[in-house]
């Protein structure tokens, strides 16, 4: 009885936090650009939706907190698979994701626990105040975010000997190092171009075949290339959570016959919260940096005989 009581708090607990969800999603499509009217969820405030409704739930059980903390994460990977499977969430997303989406289970499950008590007490009477206060202020957390990621490297080679590998480079032979490389994110392999002036048309081509259309949007020979990103691939990991929109590289002569590789990707976030993911975003970017100009690197330092 305990363990079907249990299943039952999971399934209903996800499913209200399904249900805010989709309601959101219809209310965001109602207002029709008046999103200030919207409460529209966080990846906090519908895990936390998730703990509440699972403790109002599990309340004949008594469980204690140890329990709670338990049960609350076998609820959270009830709701990740079934966001794998049913909504074909990326898996890299949920993984990053999880964390949070576990503390704001816990909240919610803890919170419910004081809450759904037999006897009332202060604090019952506080917590009900102060969820409306948190869903009310959710929105002034949801303005636009967005920044840029900066990487640089020293090259063993002149700025001319390094140029033809910015504006294009075959295919990245090396296995991905980075850790959500390897468990499915998609990764740089190679770049084209259609000529060396404003305007052309590039492309940054990833592993699993996704495909970044670019378009130059400056051009210094020798020591500037910008391009706007004009086109992303529809990838689970990032459709709906990250936009790229421009990248750069810059090249500094550093006077020695070594050069500076600098890179930069501006990006705009649509997750919450955003302190929480803008880290990961600045790792991943990183990650893109760093196998790009490393390679770079190699084919530059190797014509140069370094």
């Amino acid at each position: 009885m305990n363990a079907r009581r249990l299943f039952l708090g999971m399934l209903a607990g996800n499913a209200a936090g399904g249900l805010v969800c989709l309601l959101a999603y219809g209310l965001t499509l109602l207002a029709k650009g008046n999103a200030v009217i919207v409460i529209y969820p966080s990846i906090f405030l519908v895990p936390f939706t998730i703990g509440l409704v699972a403790a109002w739930v599990w309340r004949p059980l008594a469980l204690r907190i140890g329990e709670t903390l338990l049960h609350s994460l076998t609820c959270m990977l009830v709701g990740l698979t079934a966001a794998y499977v049913v909504f074909h969430e990326g898996a890299v997303c949920l993984v990053i994701g999880a964390p949070i989406i576990y503390l704001g289970i816990i909240a919610g499950a803890l919170g419910g626990r004081v809450w759904f008590r037999k006897a009332p007490d202060r604090l019952n009477l506080c917590l009900a105040p102060l969820l409306v206060l948190a869903v009310a202020g959710e929105p002034a957390l949801r303005g636009p975010h967005t920044g840029v990621v900066t990487d640089e490297i020293r090259i063993a080679a002149p700025p001319a000997r390094v140029w033809p590998h910015v504006l294009a480079f075959p295919k990245i032979p090396e296995a991905p190092g980075y850790w959500l490389f390897r468990v499915g994110l998609p990764y740089p392999m190679e770049t084209t171009n259609s000529g060396n002036f404003v305007g052309a048309d590039r492309a940054c081509i990833f592993s699993g075949g996704a495909v970044f259309q670019e378009k130059v949007a400056e051009l210094v020979p020798g020591k500037v290339l910008t391009f706007d990103i004009v086109a992303a691939p529809p990838d689970p990991e990032l459709l709906g959570h990250l936009d790229a929109h421009r990248g750069q590289f810059e090249l500094r002569d550093n006077g020695d016959g070594t050069t500076t590789l600098i890179g930069r990707t501006w990006y705009s976030l649509h997750v919450r919260p955003a302190p929480y993911f803008d880290w990961w975003t600045h790792d991943i970017f990183r990650a893109v940096h760093l196998r790009v100009m490393k390679h770079i690197q190699h084919l530059a330092e190797s014509e140069s005989g370094a």
